[in-house]
């Protein structure tokens, strides 16, 4: 039985199923009748989604009798929410028709935790996937997301890119793959890359607010979680799959990738894997040395699926190979070459208990083993030697319950964390001492309704212990080493209230909370990928933020357009400032110290996609950072300038194609020793097409790039003044769904 809960409509039949409950239906266009083919379905209760096949059928298996909100999500068409009734012994035949949106919407959203809820409506967040994934697909994570409002990259070289979110980047900003952190050292510095490879991902979504403190507590600039779905969560009908192919001309880079989904009796099987290639970056003033990346990627899962849940367990692989461009002026003259390799194992489980209060359990555990190692080359011995490497062994332990809707209350988690971690360096290689950390946190999230206004807020409790296994005891240049600890709280409230079907207006208030690391508590020597002589400061304390947002939303028939303003002030903001002076070891390298500095940024952002007429549909965004050492008065140090966007896309059933623009403005409010950057304009132009046949549907997606091969440099890029950005680059993905 079904029951629409919005505009579109859906009919229901019933029939028999010696089995467990099921649920079988179709998917179709309300006008045409046609079959809506590889539309996105989620039973949110069960947080089970699933792709409807070619002709829009789709499947459900192992149903735990009881009522059910089905959604339905596909580009092009109003989303969907029915009520669902699946008795025990039975199945549902549904038949779904979707209404086409005037609003050629780039974005699918399948996200349990935040459907229907405040946190999906509440703050200015972006989601992308489906189309527009595939339209902007990058070699990194960065790249892929780098044209989104109040979004930049901080990179030295194109391998280890990492995104900047209203101008915080590091370890304010959560990297985070199917909502577990990564175990990488991306965080730390500005040579180690983010090791989740872009072609493989289904989703990139990036999260504010309240529900940003279910990851972390360092969460001011926000959550960026890649959905990979490591281990499968529910039994598909038949075998699903993807094949890629992405080339690009700019680094005569290509890559390939696939995935398979198949299901074996009770067992849920996923596989995926992918390659990447690519030579040094062009540029106009030629190729940048040593900037080529190699990439090997893959993972398996298998899950036994059950009426009440699931449990099941997945292994990755993550190897790369990328150079970092020498700096003959201020490190090393024939750069370093960076070997990267990730092993990782997960298990999970959820179960649906029969509690009235309680929808869903959640226990996981995983284990990864990160090694990084950074190869330079001697002219004295005319061979390469092994410079700074890093292993790094971690264990993450987690479980949630969330909560059935009570009232006025709903989508409520509780839940808990644990992370262990064992640092260390191979000997003569040490720029920190071997160290394990110990974290643990609690939390509460919950969100509440009361007509047209909504409230959702979390609190969160942390506590690390970090324990240096060397030089214990030792006073070095970055002080007395010795345990340190840290423990607070920190949390998050925002309210949203609509003024009518159009309008929106809403604030955020968050407190955050970080825990120096073990390289900026202990770090003491040469770190040449990044030309810095690094000193930590052991006697630093807690980061603690305070962040407040005001934005203003529109959803109409037409479009969608929002816009935030925002301010966190940073006490105790801890990042490595230039001395200025040459260090006693290296006397190439400058000494850069960790210091704690209380510091402001504030800004704008904001974005819009509007329905000119038929077919034709334009974009912008706009977003400012401004931001100081609050008690120096002065300009606080990599700040990305004024960024803005221009587009303009014809879309007419299966093509699309479409032209955009590019600027910044020139940034000369920096940092000490830090150099000023001029403003660009970059143009750039994109197309897709896409058709179905035999159960197959085929992707294509083409862009070139820089259009103009125009000169330009980023004022976040560490090599801005060795070369400039990339020049013309023709991409091209050839994506296949079976």
């Amino acid at each position: 039985m079904i029951s629409p809960l919005c505009a579109d409509e859906a009919e229901s039949l019933s029939g028999n199923f010696p089995e467990n409950g099921a649920l079988f239906g179709k998917i179709v266009d309300a006008e045409s009748g046609e079959g809506l083919g590889w539309t996105q379905l989620l039973i949110e209760e069960l947080n089970r989604s699933l792709s409807a096949h070619g002709d829009g059928s789709f499947h459900f298996f192992n149903l735990p009798p009881g009522g059910y909100t089905l959604k339905a999500f596909r580009v092009g068409y109003r989303d969907g929410a029915f009520r669902v009734l699946v008795a025990p012994g039975d199945t549902s035949e549904v038949l779904i028709r979707l209404s086409p949106s005037p609003v050629a919407s780039q974005e699918v959203r399948v996200e349990a935790l935040r459907s229907e809820g405040l946190s999906e409506i509440a703050q200015p967040e972006l989601d992308i996937s489906g189309k527009k994934l595939r339209q902007n697909l990058g070699r990194t994570i960065a790249e892929t997301i780098d044209y989104e409002p109040g979004i930049s990259q901080r990179t030295l070289g194109p391998a280890p890119a990492r995104p900047v979110l209203r101008g915080l980047g590091g370890d304010r900003l959560l990297i985070v793959e199917d909502g577990e952190r990564t175990g990488d050292l991306s965080a730390t510095s500005s040579d180690h890359a983010v090791v989740i490879e872009p072609l493989t991902s289904e989703r990139i979504e990036v999260i504010r607010g309240p529900e940003a403190f279910l990851y972390g507590s360092n969460t001011l600039g926000g959550v960026i979680n890649v959905e990979r779905g490591y281990v499968p969560a529910g039994l598909a009908h038949r075998v699903t799959g993807t094949l890629s192919l992405q080339g690009e001309t700019v680094n005569r880079g290509y890559s390939g990738g696939a995935s398979l989904a198949a299901p074996l009796g009770s067992f849920a099987l996923r596989i995926d894997g992918s390659y990447r290639d690519a030579e040094d970056i062009s540029t106009p003033q030629g190729a940048l040395p040593n900037t080529a990346i190699n990439t090997l990627n893959g993972s398996a899962g298998l899950s036994f699926v059950s009426s009440r849940g699931y449990i099941g367990a997945a292994g990755s692989y993550y190897e790369s190979e990328y150079g970092i461009p020498p700096d003959p002026l201020a490190g090393h003259p024939g750069g370093v070459r960076v070997e990267v390799d990730r092993r990782h194992v997960e298990e999970k489980a959820e179960f649906y208990p029969a509690a009235k209060w309680l929808r869903r359990m959640e226990l996981r555990h995983s284990f990864t083993r990160y090694r990084h190692s950074e190869i330079e080359y001697s002219e004295r011995l005319q061979r390469e030697i092994a410079g700074t490497g890093f292993d790094v062994l971690t264990h993450h332990l987690s479980g949630a319950a969330r909560l059935n809707q009570s009232g006025l209350l709903r989508h409520g988690v509780i839940g808990v964390w644990g992370e262990f971690r064992d640092h260390s360096t191979p000997a003569g290689r040490n720029l920190t001492p071997r160290s394990r950390e110990y974290s643990g946190a609690a939390y509460v999230y919950q969100e509440a309704y009361f007509g047209k206004f909504a409230l959702n807020g979390a609190l969160r409790f942390d506590a690390k212990q970090v324990d240096p296994l060397e030089n214990v005891g030792r006073n070095t240049e970055a002080g007395l080493v010795r345990q340190r600890q840290f423990a607070g709280f920190s949390g998050s409230v925002s309210g949203l209230y609509k003024l009518n079907g159009v309008f929106s207006l809403g604030a955020t208030l968050l407190r955050t909370l970080r825990a120096p690391g073990i390289e900026e508590l202990f770090s003491e020597g040469p770190h040449l990928a990044v030309y810095t002589y690094e000193i930590g400061n052991a006697d630093l304390g807690l980061e603690q933020g305070w962040g407040t947002e005001v934005f203003v939303k529109v959803s109409h028939t037409r479009g969608k357009f929002h816009l935030a303003a925002f301010r966190n002030d940073i006490g105790n903001y801890i990042f490595p400032e230039n001395t200025g002076e040459r260090s006693g070891r290296i006397f190439s390298l400058y000494e850069y110290r960790f210091t704690g500095q209380n510091a402001l940024m504030a800004g704008i952002e904001a974005a819009l996609e509007w329905q000119l007429f038929n077919h034709w549909y334009a974009g912008g965004a706009f977003s400012y950072v401004r931001g100081e050492l609050s008690e120096r008065n002065e300009p606080l140090p990599r700040i990305p300038p004024p960024e803005g966007r221009l587009s303009l896309r014809y879309q007419t059933g299966p093509i699309s194609a479409g032209g955009g623009i590019r600027a910044a403005a020139e940034q000369n409010r920096c940092g000490e020793f830090e150099q000023p950057t001029a403003g660009y304009v970059v143009f750039d132009l994109s197309g897709q097409y896409n058709f179905s046949t035999g159960g197959v549907l085929h992707t294509f997606s083409l862009a070139i790039d820089n259009l103009l091969d125009t000169e330009y440099r980023k004022h976040l890029n560490w090599v801005k003044h060795i070369m400039p950005e990339p020049g013309r680059n023709v991409k091209f993905l050839y994506k296949i769904f079976f």
